[in-house]
């Protein structure tokens, strides 16, 4: 039996969150504190739930709301690199943490889930793309 596609994305997803928490926990050991803040485990969790949202969107818009793959993408990450700016902006200007470093945490987070978006969305566009 096939899973639905929102199910294995969600699998592979909670897999990559469950690995970066994993390397978070292990980093503590290495990196010096100021780049690893308490809150990092709520930015790993709003990833989390961002690129989850963004890729429900994209599976649904084209369908539903009559979009091209391309513009139910490039929505999506435009959302979505406005919700880390209103964040990450946020965080800094009202001191939750202590020290600017803390953004080079929340940057490399982005990356890594930007990634993993991509290759996952190139199945997606591959079969919403056929003629």
């Amino acid at each position: 039996m096939k899973k639905h596609p929102l199910v294995s994305y969600l699998m592979k997803i909670t897999t990559l969150s469950i690995i970066v928490s994993f390397v978070v926990l292990f980093s503590l050991l290495v990196v010096p504190k100021d780049y690893l803040p308490v809150s990092t485990p709520y930015y790993i969790l709003m990833f989390y739930v961002i690129t989850f949202a963004c890729y429900c969107f994209i599976y649904y818009a084209p369908k539903r709301l009559n979009l091209k793959f391309e513009q139910a993408f490039f929505i999506t990450q435009l959302a979505k690199m406005l919700i880390c700016i209103v964040v990450l902006i946020t965080v800094i200007f009202a001191h939750i943490e202590k020290n600017i470093k803390f953004a080079f945490c929340f940057v490399i987070l982005f990356v890594v889930y930007q990634i993993f978006e991509v290759i996952t969305l190139r199945k997606l566009a591959k079969e919403d793309l056929k003629p």
